[in-house]
């Protein structure tokens, strides 16, 4: 009996070794591997060139070429005039200033408006045009200057066929509210027989008035034209400057003027 239990258990524990040496063949041992630990990881990104917002360059003010031109032109002038010994400074303020047109009818006047400039001594030059129907006077385009108030000022005109008139005034705008009360300078070219072209009617000429102290100077089509002195004790200060049309013409519009391209230096105290 006992041998027999003896031989079933060897049997068993056999077939169990047999059993495991099978598994053995059929499945080899695990090898080990290393624990992987699940850490995160920032993304890498490729470096590329930082592009950089476009920057519109605000828009400056565009040189205006041509008024520089203007300026250079009219500095090149008061050089001259300075050169001439008719005004004794060239520090000033260049000013261009604004078209003027104006027509007026009466046997003799005249009419003017503000240029919006003050000054007593100064440098102005414009182109004139103007027409007049039936002349009987002294007709054409000027300026009232130094002025202090409705009554007293002077006043300066160019007229096709006897040349410069200056004068001044204490009683109001036209001879026939005061005429015993207006002085009329001689009206005289700086040389006779260089009397200046300035076309059949209607007429054009490019018109200068220098203003330095007591003496007034005119050129015409820039040549030198006349001198005139002013009064040494009368509105010798700073006053309105004032585009006028003179008329010696009571027929139809009388006498029309225009005035362009005005330009002054207001010459420094």
């Amino acid at each position: 009996m006992n041998n027999r239990l003896l031989r079933t258990a060897l049997s068993i524990c056999v077939m169990m070794m047999l059993v495991l040496s099978a598994c053995g063949v059929a499945t080899p041992a695990a090898t080990p591997t290393a624990t992987v630990t699940n850490t995160p990881i920032p993304p890498t990104f490729t470096p590329t060139a930082t592009v950089t917002p476009t920057r519109t360059p605000r828009p400056t003010a565009t040189p205006d070429v041509e008024a520089t031109q203007h300026y250079e032109n009219f500095v090149a002038f008061v050089q001259r005039i300075y050169d001439a010994g008719q005004i004794s400074t060239m520090d000033g303020t260049y000013v261009k200033l604004d078209d003027f047109s104006d027509e007026l009818a009466m046997g003799y006047g005249y009419r003017w408006e503000s240029t919006g400039v003050e000054a007593k001594d100064f440098i102005l030059k414009a182109d004139f045009d103007w027409s007049v129907a039936n002349q009987k006077n002294f007709s054409g385009c000027g300026y009232v200057f130094r002025q202090e108030s409705g009554q007293y000022y002077y006043l300066i005109a160019l007229d096709a066929i006897n040349g410069v008139f200056l004068s001044y005034t204490k009683w109001g705008i036209s001879a026939a509210s005061g005429a015993n009360d207006v002085v009329n300078y001689p009206v005289t070219a700086a040389k006779k027989n260089k009397f200046p072209k300035m076309g059949s009617n209607p007429y054009h000429a490019a018109f200068t008035l220098v203003v330095s102290d007591n003496v007034a100077y005119t050129y015409v089509n820039g040549d030198f034209f006349t001198e005139h002195r002013l009064k040494n004790d009368w509105l010798t200060d700073s006053g309105p400057l004032s585009s006028m049309v003179l008329t010696g013409s009571a027929t139809d519009y009388g006498t029309r003027c225009k005035i362009t391209n005005a330009e002054v230096w207001i010459i420094d105290p």
